[in-house]
């Protein structure tokens, strides 16, 4: 060990480096404050004990704790006339009260670099504002707009793909598969809702039902059977499942990123109470080594305590993420060793499921979408630390298209990431991010649009259901806390 690693091995090196991180130094704090109390004293000291202790034993030539690597062949010179996509979405909701989005779109940001006609260079892709409810879904649920969401970034990414015959690199703001099982229960889509998803997001006549025919035809013939014993009536009823549709999607991008040999990318910035790498990789690692030691009482020495003899027991009572760990074990322009994410796929249940239009309930079995040929995928991860005082972001790939397709795409975030250096994080995404959004002038429009329409059949008296007028004076023209709407006891 050199004297450089020797002082970043050292407790003072890692309290140097917290000098330069505030933002890791105030989520030490919040966690000082939020842990037992008999961890409180040194807490600040002996997380810099543990880190220096990791850090030693990263270095160690022989079965290194924690590998790391530099990003290297970065130079804008190894990128010269790639294509390259970003994409993002957003959402806005009206203020009346109600759960069902009604304004939503897709952004992509496709540039091509080295290329000196701005014409060229650089082209926006919009598809266009959904207005008006969808048939299916779980409207009352909060998670309701997030698979609409999902979904419909998933189309504009596959389009994206299949519209530009040179594109390089396609990139998600966000992660390439979301914990979906927190999705589960939803009522599926309708026929009718997945014609105006196909028609909005890119996937117009003759490839829109393409897209539709086949995922039917593959749900009837193998995925809704291992689901549910309704498969007969979901098929006659030509219902989309929403989970399910969402892996078919994904099957759909990597075949297509397959054809053209194309790096597809998600990017994951503040993940700041994600711990999967430092639970199941990082300090699985820690406390089979104390074992071999007999040494597993290290921590509980350390902080005072009894109980700390596991990784997930040491994460929850110390408050540690991986977020922390990784700005404190990386270094500027360097990407952890890439693991293979669970995704909490092993959560898959069962749940009752209703259909939309329909008094048919059915049981269903979300465990076959945990993996196979329609599961959803497995993806890789990996954390880059672009930056000395920025947090490390997450890249995650397709284990499908290959272990390579890390190694490259880190070259290219950091890259990208370099051009926004105060905010360490793809520059075309954060232009995506603003195309995506949905703007309160165009939320407000159409909130009052709806407003005015709804008055119009108040006072025409379109509308003659007693308690219903009263709903809906009360939504359009008052607040809930309104006196003339106070409770009548």
């Amino acid at each position: 060990m050199n004297m450089t690693q020797e002082k970043f091995a050292s407790e003072e090196g890692v309290k140097q480096d917290l000098q330069r991180q505030p933002s890791i130094m105030l989520k030490l704090a919040e966690n000082a404050l939020q842990v037992a109390e008999s961890l409180r004293g040194n807490y600040f000291s002996n997380t810099a004990k543990f880190i220096a202790a990791l850090r030693g034993a990263m270095a160690r030539e022989e079965n290194p704790i924690f590998k790391k690597r530099k990003v290297e062949n970065a130079d804008w010179s190894f990128f010269q006339g790639e294509t390259v996509a970003f994409v993002d979405g957003g959402i806005g909701q009206i203020e009346i009260s109600s759960q069902v989005p009604v304004l939503l779109r897709v952004g992509s940001y496709i540039v091509k670099t080295g290329e000196r006609n701005l014409a060229e260079r650089e082209k926006f892709g919009y598809y266009p504002v959904i207005i008006g409810d969808l048939e299916g879904g779980s409207k009352e649920r909060p998670d309701f707009t997030d698979i609409i969401r999902i979904t419909a970034e998933l189309l504009g990414g596959l389009s994206v793909l299949e519209n530009n015959e040179r594109l390089n690199v396609l990139m998600f703001h966000g992660p390439l598969v979301y914990t979906v099982h927190f999705y589960m229960g939803h009522t599926p889509f309708t026929e009718g809702d997945i014609d105006k998803l196909l028609s909005q997001y890119g996937a117009k006549g003759t490839r829109g039902r393409e897209i539709k025919e086949a995922f039917l035809k593959q749900a009837f013939e193998e995925i809704y059977p291992k689901m549910t014993r309704n498969y007969v009536e979901w098929n006659e009823k030509r219902i989309f499942e929403p989970l399910s549709f969402m892996a078919y999607l994904l099957r759909l991008i990597i075949t297509e990123a397959k054809k053209k040999n194309a790096l597809v990318i998600g990017i994951v910035e503040r993940a700041t109470k994600y711990s999967e790498f430092s639970k199941n990789y990082l300090l699985e690692r820690v406390f089979q080594g104390l074992r071999k030691k007999n040494n597993i009482d290290f921590f509980n020495n350390m902080f005072g305590r009894k109980d700390l003899r596991d990784p997930e027991t040491l994460l929850n009572k110390l408050g540690y993420t991986d977020s922390i760990f990784m700005s404190l074990l990386l270094e500027p322009e360097e990407y952890s060793e890439v693991w293979t994410m669970t995704k909490q796929y092993e959560f898959f249940s069962k749940r009752s499921v209703s259909l939309p239009n329909s008094s048919l309930v059915s049981e269903v079995d979300y465990s076959p979408l945990q993996s196979g040929p329609f599961g959803f995928p497995k993806i890789l991860g990996s954390y880059l630390k672009v930056g000395d005082n920025i947090e490390p972001i997450r890249v995650e790939t397709f284990a499908e298209l290959g272990d390579k397709q890390m190694e490259e795409s880190v070259k290219r975030v950091y890259r990208y990431s370099k051009l926004l250096p105060q905010y360490g994080f793809p520059v075309g995404l954060d232009i995506a991010d603003k195309f995506a959004h949905v703007p309160d002038w165009l939320t407000r429009a159409y909130s009052n649009l709806i407003k005015h329409h709804l008055g119009v059949s108040l006072q025409s008296g379109e509308i003659n259901d007693a308690e219903m007028r009263r709903v809906l004076i009360q939504t359009i023209y008052m607040t809930h806390r309104d006196w003339l709407f106070r409770p009548k006891s």
